[in-house]
């Protein structure tokens, strides 16, 4: 007999829409991407993700992302709900 499977048993995905800019957009050739990620997780996981399936953006490692229009840390949890931004690192002087 098979086992009923309950939704608690099937884990969760979100897919985040994430906007890229200026060099970045340059780089992966789109402004938008998706990336399809467990519920619940964080901004450093989230980049890791992003770093995986866009190998070219290893060199800017150190992009800034933001939620909902504000810098977040690494540790800040995001949701499909959320705007998330990637954004080059600035610099100057």
């Amino acid at each position: 007999m098979d086992r009923l499977r309950l939704k608690s048993d099937i884990p969760s995905s979100d897919k985040i829409k994430v906007k890229l800019f200026a060099i970045l957009r340059e780089r992966v050739g789109e402004s938008e991407i998706t990336i399809t990620v467990p519920t619940g997780i964080t901004v450093d996981y989230l980049n890791s993700e992003i770093l995986k399936k866009y190998p070219q953006l290893k060199s800017f490692s150190k992009f800034v992302t933001s939620v909902n229009w504000k810098v977040t840390t690494g540790n800040t949890i995001i949701s499909s709900k959320d705007e998330i931004a990637l954004l080059p690192p600035v610099s100057g002087g």
